[in-house]
């Protein structure tokens, strides 16, 4: 497939969501929007996200101190006027401007969705009700007389607990409970497989731990999709396939082996904004055909020639 490479088009979108402000930042390359705007996507199957960057060059005060940690950013591309998200996440550093005496130059860092790593685990911790046997001294009296007497209580106690899923509960099940009572939204689940507890299972550490552990027993993988945090299944025919050939390579595939043995393929294109981790590929060059999926990869520009360079393992 031969993918029209005319006509770059980048758009930067940075929202403020308390104040509802947002400021965009088009590029087309013509005199009125000719701002050049180079960019670092990265992507892979990990279960924490990526982090990227993004350079404006020569902007006004105002644009330039717009920009803070927090603040929620969309980054689009593509061959022609119609926009395609390519990334979306959160700033998590702004640069001070540089100066070289003729450009003004800002780079923002931003990760790729919301970074779950960092969620406590007593975030996992119920609340139940106790009953608490107890005792105390009262007063009576016998023959004319007081005495202290020890009599039994009961009182009802509100203690923090792990939470124990029943044997039988399947584990998408398991790992949607952990997610919500935690707050980790999952935008998409796709178990390669859905067995069912075999016993009592108690939720006890940190949640994204927990749930990559459950993953990896599914024979699935957690990645981040666009900035939404996906659990897939990396054999499943159901994806979005792109069909690659000669004409889109800048450069033929490479070959890598891994430290355990599997085999990954290497290639360049110009940017295609659709490529992404987990999407698979059709390759129908003269140096590799099969079918793979995408494992790790990155959209580049400088400015002038964007470029996609991904990894691909063979399905």
């Amino acid at each position: 497939m031969t993918w029209a490479t005319k006509n770059p088009h980048t758009w930067l979108v940075i929202v403020d969501r308390k104040s509802g402000k947002r400021m965009e930042i088009y590029n087309d390359e013509t005199p009125n929007h000719d701002f050049t705007i180079p960019f670092e996507v990265n992507f892979s199957d990990a279960a924490t996200p990526a982090v990227n960057t993004v350079t404006l060059y020569n902007i006004s005060k105002k644009h330039a101190s717009f920009p803070k940690k927090g603040m929620k950013i969309y980054l689009y591309f593509n061959w022609g006027s119609s926009k395609k998200l390519i990334c979306e996440g959160y700033i998590t550093k702004v640069d001070s401007t540089h100066h070289d005496g003729v450009t003004d130059s800002k780079v923002l860092s931003f990760t790729e969705g919301t970074n779950y790593s960092n969620v406590k685990a007593n975030r996992l911790k119920v609340e139940k009700k106790k009953t608490v046997h107890k005792h105390k001294i009262i007063k009576v009296t016998e023959k004319g007389h007081y005495k202290n007497k020890r009599v039994p209580t009961r009182e009802t106690k509100t203690v923090r607990s792990n939470k124990t899923y029943k044997k039988g509960t399947t584990y998408k099940a398991l790992i949607q409970g952990i997610a919500s009572q935690c707050g980790i939204k999952i935008d998409r689940i796709q178990l390669h497989k859905n067995p069912a507890l075999t016993r009592p299972y108690t939720a006890k550490g940190k949640p994204l731990t927990l749930i990559k552990q459950l993953v990896q027993k599914t024979e699935s993988v957690i990645n981040y999709r666009k900035g939404k945090f996906e659990i897939i299944d990396p054999k499943s025919e159901k994806r979005t396939w792109i069909d690659i050939d000669d004409q889109d390579l800048v450069q033929p595939p490479s070959n890598n082996e891994a430290d355990n043995g599997k085999e990954t393929w290497e290639i360049t294109t110009p940017l295609m904004p659709d490529i992404t981790v987990g999407v698979g590929i059709n390759m129908k060059s003269k140096y590799l055909k099969g079918r793979f999926y995408v494992k790790t990869g990155q959209h580049t520009s400088d400015g002038e020639n964007p470029q996609t360079q991904c990894s691909l393992a063979a399905m």
